[in-house]
């Protein structure tokens, strides 16, 4: 194995929580393991099976919620015997162990296996696709293992991911509500704003209307963020196509160094949880 890490030996591996963009692992050293949705007796893999846009159109439809399974260390196993095939070392970057036992899944499959680490980000969705690219980004001119070991841990520490939720009843019937639970029940068009702390999702605030919401996440980016952070963000669309520019729009107006990395598409394992109407961001200050 070589001292320095670059893109031509260096592969990650993620779940399908990552809600990347549509075509993300078209790229050459990015791996995906789905999890999967069931609809009663039948089982469909998270963004194999069926589009964004096909498993919210059949939510919507359907009178019970579907239910949501993780990966097998079988299943991992296997992709990190393919990505071996080409890479020395492997990052596999997952979903919050406080919401699924994927992470440990990968575990187990990465033990014993030479050249792949298994990290959980503590956190969901798009922001694990910005740990990705910020990491492939220092790939790109080469760095060491210790530093892409420590960039994964200030990511973990320091990354935020706020999600807007249209209603909270997807969250509370998947039972992945946490400390969120304060949120439900209200007056009506109240919608959550929920955040991501410490590996599972807190209540941030109480809005009514988009004017609102806004000017709550522009008071959660002044709190988390400092003003000349150089900062890079990934937007996540669960069938919103409006609401995501606006984030977009405040969140450069408020950070001047800030840089988009991605809009990212809300799948079904996700969407299970989240529903239709959900917009998110999730951001690092460098």
């Amino acid at each position: 194995m070589t001292g320095l890490l670059t893109l031509r030996n260096t592969a990650f591996v993620l779940d399908s929580t990552c809600d990347a963009p549509l075509s993300y692992f078209d790229q050459d050293g990015l791996y995906m393991v789905p999890l999967k949705v069931h609809f009663g007796d039948e089982m469909f893999r998270d963004r194999l099976d069926m589009t964004p846009e096909e498993f919210f159109a059949r939510l919507e439809a359907s009178p019970v919620l579907p239910t949501t399974s993780q990966p097998t260390a079988g299943e991992f196993a296997a992709v990190y015997e393919e990505a071996g095939q080409t890479y020395e070392h492997i990052f596999s970057l997952h979903l919050s162990g406080e919401m699924s036992g994927t992470v440990r899944a990968a575990k187990q499959a990465a033990e014993g296996r030479e050249g792949v680490e298994v990290y959980d980000t503590r956190s969901a969705s798009a922001a694990i696709v910005i740990l990705t690219e910020r990491l492939r980004s220092r790939l790109e001119t080469g760095c060491s293992i210790d530093e892409v070991r420590a960039y994964i841990d200030h990511f973990i520490e320091h990354s935020t991911l706020l999600i807007h939720a249209a209603t909270l009843e997807y969250l509370r019937r998947g039972g992945r509500i946490g400390r969120a639970s304060s949120l439900v029940g209200g007056v009506f068009d109240i919608k959550p704003l929920i955040a991501m702390s410490e590996g599972t999702l807190v209540a941030y605030a109480k809005v009514r209307g988009q004017k609102k919401a806004l000017a709550a996440m522009e008071r959660y980016v002044e709190e988390t963020t400092g003003a000349d952070d150089e900062i890079y963000f990934a937007l996540i669309d669960a069938v919103n196509d409006q609401e995501p520019p606006l984030i977009r729009q405040m969140i450069e107006r408020v950070r001047p160094k800030a840089h988009f990395v991605c809009l990212g598409k809300v799948g079904a394992v996700v969407g299970t949880h989240v529903g239709p109407g959900t917009a998110a961001f999730a951001m690092i200050a460098e």
